[in-house]
């Protein structure tokens, strides 16, 4: 009888191993609402200044900024979401034959993912609207804004100089990823509900959006997920109606292409997510 105990404790030992080694026990992550900030990176928020400089037009700061996203970074990020995380962009041709400038909207489920994708779409530099903190990190700041951060502003007046900042890029052709979801919610395989907001920037420059939808399935011999990027579009914003309507049909339609993306195409959670039960 002690034999059998014995093995019965050693039978449920190595099914617990088994377990993690297949990774069939997952974390669950619980959440209030779906504005939830669940990623904290400890980063110190520090406030733009109203001097805050969006672009700097320094030929040595253009220099080492096109080395830095061209010839160092673009190279490495390929090679970090093929071997690493599996990655791949479905309907990518239906954005590079696309010349000007347009803006991409994605659902945010990865820190260095969402970093990374946009910039594997097409041969000219990507810029990502950010939150202020990814500015905040001291002897970083630089480099991010070379990167392609174009981070939110604070005040008023920083509003001119970030507006004026993405009307110039798309004037050069550039694209613009924006995730209206603004907080990352890790490997996550819904799409939360986002406002019709920074639908505004395509409608006022009369320039075309893509829906890029991160969607997540297992691998056989990693722990996490593969990553399968798909694009959708182009949606073009309809002028013809007024502004409020006209962002409210930009989102609803950019949103359902990612609904129908996640939902067909996003096979494995690598988290649970569960909303907390408010108290009664």
């Amino acid at each position: 009888m002690q034999n059998i105990n014995k093995l019965i404790t050693l039978l449920y030992l190595i099914n617990a191993i088994i377990k993690k080694v297949i990774f069939l026990n997952k974390k669950t992550i619980y959440y209030e609402k779906e504005t939830d900030d669940l990623v904290n990176y400890h980063i110190k928020r520090k406030d733009l200044k109203e001097d805050f400089k969006y672009q700097n037009k320094h030929f040595t700061f253009r220099f080492a900024g096109f080395t830095l996203y061209h010839v160092i970074a673009k190279p490495i990020i390929s090679v970090i979401m093929k071997f690493f995380h599996g990655g791949k962009i479905i309907n990518k041709k239906i954005i590079k034959k696309y010349k000007g400038g347009l803006f991409i909207y994605g659902n945010h489920t990865g820190g260095m993912i969402d970093a990374f994708q946009p910039n594997r779409l097409r041969h000219k530099k990507n810029y990502i609207v950010v939150n202020p903190d990814a500015v905040s990190i001291t002897g970083l700041k630089n480099i991010v804004m070379m990167l392609g951060a174009i981070p939110v502003a604070d005040t008023y007046k920083i509003q001119r100089n970030f507006l004026g900042t993405i009307n110039d890029y798309i004037k050069k052709h550039k694209s613009i990823t924006i995730y209206p979801e603004a907080h990352i919610w890790p490997y996550y395989t819904g799409i939360r509900n986002f406002p019709s907001a920074s639908f505004s920037y395509p409608i006022k420059l009369n320039v075309p959006s893509f829906a890029m939808t991160t969607t997540y399935q297992k691998r056989k011999f990693f722990k996490k997920p593969k990553v399968t990027t798909y694009i959708d579009g182009p949606f073009f914003p309809d002028q013809n109606l007024p502004l409020k309507e006209a962002k409210e049909k930009l989102r609803n339609e950019i949103y359902n292409a990612m609904v129908i993306r996640v939902t067909t195409r996003s096979t494995y959670s690598y988290y649970e997510y569960q909303q907390k039960e408010k108290d009664k």
